[in-house]
C-alpha cells in the first residue's frame, strides 16, 4: 500500500511546467472542462500513476458515486451507474474516518474534494509498482481544483435552492440551440415549470414557509431527474429543465411523472402542492428567445386550463391551441 508520508517524496516537476499546468487549469469556466484539465495536468505531472475522478451526489443523506473521468479517457464517462460505496470509502465520504488530506486505500490513494463541508468528488490515484507519489503536489492541485469548483458553484447556483441559476441557464441554452442535429438520437427539450397558486402559499403561510416550499421542490427535482439533466431556478417560483429524451412521448411521460410525484407527496405545513409544466423541442432553426417563448406559451396553456398538467408547444400548435409569434431582432439579443 502506498504511503501518505512525505518521506521519499519524489522531486517536484520544474516550476515552469507546474505554472503552465496551473494556467491551463485555472482558465476553465465549466465543471467538465475543469475536470478534464485537472486529470490531464495530473497525468502529465505523474505519468507513472493511473488517476480517476469520481463525482458524488447525496440523496437523503447517503453518498452515491460514479466514475466521471479516468486516466485512459479524457471524455466524461457516459451512462455510468451511480453506486453506493462500501467499506472504508463509505466511511471517508461520510467523514467517519479521522480527517486527512489524503487517505491510503487498498489500491493507492484517495483525495476527497469538498463543498460546504460535504464530499462532492474524489480523486483516486493508483501508482505503478515502483513509483512514489508526490503527495504535496497532488494535494495542492486537488485543493486548487476544489477552490475553483466552489467558485463555479457560487457563480452558477441559486443561493436559496442550490439549483443552477438564470445565468447558467442562459449560457447552457445558448450552447445547445443550433448545434443539436446529428449529435445524438436523443432529443433535447426545454421545460418550464411553475408552482400553482404559489402566491397563496406566501399570503397564507409567510415567505419563510414559501422559501421552504421552493427548497423542497428543488430537492425533489434533484431526486427525480438525472444527474445529466440541467435543473435551474428560472425566477421566483418558476424553474427550468434542460433534458434529453428518446421521443416526445417519453418526454411527456417523464414530466407527467414528476407532476404526479409532486402532487402525491405533501409539503410540511402547506399540504398538497401542484406544478404546471410547458415544454418544447430545441430545434436547429430556433434562437434561444424562440425556444423560451414556445415553452412559456405551453406553460401558460397548462396554467389556464386546469393547472397540475404538462403540455408540449408542438402538440398544442398542431391542434391550433397556440400560435408562434415572430421573434424580432431585438428579442434575439437575450444573451
Amino acid at each position: 500500500m502506498p504511503s501518505v508520508s512525505s518521506h521519499n517524496t519524489p522531486p517536484a516537476p520544474p516550476l515552469p511546467e507546474i505554472l503552465d499546468s496551473l494556467v491551463e487549469l485555472t482558465a476553465q469556466r465549466e465543471r467538465r472542462t475543469l475536470e478534464i484539465s485537472l486529470l490531464t495536468t495530473l497525468r502529465e505531472l505523474m505519468p507513472d500513476c493511473t488517476i480517476a475522478l469520481y463525482n458524488c451526489r447525496w440523496i437523503d443523506g447517503h453518498p452515491w458515486w460514479r466514475i466521471q473521468l479516468d486516466n485512459l479517457d479524457e471524455l466524461p464517462q457516459q451512462n455510468q451507474p451511480w453506486t453506493l460505496p462500501g467499506g472504508k470509502m463509505l466511511r471517508i465520504l461520510l467523514q467517519q474516518e479521522a480527517h486527512q488530506l489524503i487517505y491510503p486505500t487498498d489500491t493507492g490513494l484517495c483525495v476527497p474534494l469538498y463543498q460546504a463541508n460535504q464530499v462532492i468528488a474524489v480523486l483516486m490515484v493508483t501508482p505503478s509498482a515502483d513509483s512514489v507519489v508526490n503527495n504535496q503536489l497532488l494535494i495542492a492541485l486537488a485543493r486548487i481544483h476544489e477552490n475553483f469548483l466552489n467558485l463555479l458553484h457560487a457563480s452558477d447556483s441559486d443561493t436559496l435552492t442550490g439549483l443552477n441559476n438564470r445565468r447558467k441557464f442562459d449560457a447552457q441554452l445558448f450552447s445547445l440551440v443550433g448545434v443539436t442535429a446529428g449529435r445524438s438520437q436523443r432529443i433535447p427539450f426545454l421545460a418550464l415549470l411553475d408552482i400553482d397558486h404559489f402566491k397563496q402559499v406566501n399570503d397564507n403561510y409567510g415567505h419563510i414557509i414559501g422559501d421552504e416550499v421552493l427548497l423542497m421542490l428543488a430537492q425533489r427535482m434533484q431526486q427525480f431527474f438525472g444527474e445529466d439533466d440541467g435543473l435551474y431556478r428560472y425566477g421566483g417560483e418558476e424553474f427550468a429543465i434542460l433534458f434529453h429524451s428518446a421521443s416526445e412521448e417519453k418526454a411527456q411521460a417523464i414530466l407527467e411523472g414528476f407532476c404526479t410525484r409532486i402532487a402525491s407527496q405533501p409539503f410540511p405545513q402547506v399540504g398538497q402542492i401542484t406544478v404546471s409544466i410547458g415544454f418544447t423541442r430545441l430545434g436547429n432553426c430556433l434562437v434561444p428567445a424562440q425556444v423560451i417563448e414556445r415553452a412559456d406559451k405551453a406553460l401558460y396553456y397548462s396554467k389556464t386550463h386546469g393547472r397540475n398538467q404538462v403540455n408540449q408547444f408542438e402538440a398544442l400548435q398542431q391542434l391550433g391551441m397556440v400560435s408562434e409569434a415572430e421573434v424580432v431582432s431585438g428579442d434575439i439579443d437575450l444573451f
